[in-house]
């Protein structure tokens, strides 16, 4: 009975911390990246509630990562943040914000961080 009792607590852990799998690079990445103008690149950071765990940065990342136009995505749930870099041309914040808060988190603000 304890056993079961551990693996249940177990379960509900992963559970609430998303997917625990990492992304992988793949060949459609690269083209991805290659297809965004260098000039029309951003980087801002998405303050997000609700990430707990590296599962739920994992989570928040590849929500906005799947986006077109995403380059990169780094969350950090010490933070409390995600930073997106991203053509601006091509996918907008309320876009990304979409994508977070579908996950169950909250992404609140955001500010510029640079333009590159």
């Amino acid at each position: 009975m304890r056993n079961f009792v551990l693996v249940f607590i177990l379960a509900i852990i992963i559970s609430a911390c998303g997917n625990q799998t990492g992304k992988q690079a793949t060949a459609g990445d690269a083209a991805k990246t290659e297809a965004i103008a260098p000039e029309n690149l951003q980087v801002i950071e998405i303050a997000v509630n609700g990430m707990t765990c590296q599962g739920c940065e994992r989570t928040v990342q590849t929500a906005v990562g799947n986006l077109p136009g995403v380059q990169e995505v780094k969350a950090s749930h010490l933070d409390s943040t995600a930073i997106v870099t991203f053509d601006k041309t091509i996918v907008t914040f309320g876009q990304m914000q979409t994508a977070i808060n579908e996950k169950g988190y909250e992404a609140l603000s955001y500010q510029v961080v640079s333009l590159k």
